[in-house]
């Protein structure tokens, strides 16, 4: 059984991206595997300062909810990034996820 985190970076309720989410989640839950949705319009992510906090050890020096995802993060076997396409790339919210992440996925 694996933990798998979904990162799920806006959309609207019910629309593509929040369906094909809880279709992937349904079958990996199916599957015998623990998932987790953490959706980035309720948890607000800001992009990087560059302030080199995380690289030392020490919490983002942000206060948003990214420090709260870090142990689910950080826990998780797989991560799964999920964007609805807006003037075609990913979301700004997902793009500000990654900005944060990258540095704790290279300490994995």
């Amino acid at each position: 059984m694996k933990k798998i985190l979904i990162i799920q970076g806006g959309g609207r309720p019910n629309g593509n991206t929040d369906q094909l989410v809880k279709a992937f989640a349904k079958g990996a839950d199916d599957s015998g595997h623990e998932v987790e949705i953490i959706s980035l319009i309720k948890n607000e992510i800001k992009g990087c300062l560059g302030c080199n906090a995380c690289r030392y050890g020490k919490p983002c020096v942000q206060k948003d909810s990214f420090n709260d995802i870090v142990s689910k993060i950080m826990a998780a076997d797989l991560l799964v990034l999920a964007s609805p396409l807006y003037f075609w790339t990913i979301s700004s919210r997902i793009k500000a996820f990654i900005e944060r992440v990258l540095l704790y996925c290279r300490r994995g």
